[in-house]
C-alpha cells in the first residue's frame, strides 16, 4: 500500500505538504507531534528529512535514490504521520475543495496548474513549477482556504 501511495511521487521526485490555515494556528502540541514525526523519520534512516515549518507545513524532497529509505522510514512513523499522510484518502468535501484551490491558483498565474487526482494529489509533472518557485508560493498562499480541509501534496 505505501507503493501505491508514494509511487507517483517518486516519478517526479517530488513532494510538497502544504498545511490547512488552521493548521497554521495550530496548538504547540500538534508542533510538537510533527516534530516528532520528523524526527521519527530521521532515526528511522531518513536523514534528510526536514521539521516542519510553522505555518507552512512539511516540505521534503523524495529522490529515486532515497525512496527506499523514505518507504521504510515511513512505514516506522505511520502512526505518527500527519493527517493527509496517512493514506486516508480525501473526502469529496476535501476533494471539492481541492478542485476550488486549482482553479484559484490558476487564476493566480499558473494556468497549467492541474486538477486534483480522485486521491487529492496534484500532478507536478504539469506545474512548470517547482516547490520554491516564488508564484507558486504566492498562488497557494492567496489560494490555501479552498482546500476544504484537505493537506494539499503535489507530486508527479
Amino acid at each position: 500500500m505505501l507503493t501505491q501511495t508514494f509511487l507517483p511521487l517518486l516519478r517526479a521526485a517530488l513532494l510538497l505538504v502544504a498545511p490547512l490555515p488552521a493548521l497554521a494556528q495550530q496548538p504547540a502540541d500538534n508542533d510538537d507531534a510533527a516534530l516528532a514525526y520528523a524526527q521519527c523519520m530521521r532515526d528511522n534512516g531518513y536523514a534528510e528529512f526536514p521539521d516542519p515549518t510553522p505555518g507552512e507545513g512539511m516540505r521534503f524532497l523524495i529522490t529515486p535514490g532515497s525512496a527506499a529509505r523514505f518507504e521504510k522510514a515511513s512505514a516506522a512513523c505511520h502512526d505518527l504521520a500527519p493527517e493527509g499522510m496517512r493514506g486516508e484518502g480525501v473526502t469529496p468535501e476535501q476533494l471539492e475543495g481541492l478542485l476550488k484551490l486549482a482553479q484559484c491558483v490558476r487564476e493566480h498565474g499558473l494556468p497549467n496548474f492541474p486538477d486534483p487526482s480522485p486521491d487529492g494529489g496534484f500532478d507536478a509533472g504539469k506545474l512548470g513549477a517547482g516547490p520554491d518557485d516564488p508564484k507558486l508560493r504566492a498562488a497557494m498562499d492567496a489560494c490555501r482556504e479552498l482546500s476544504g480541509g484537505a493537506r494539499i501534496m503535489i507530486g508527479g
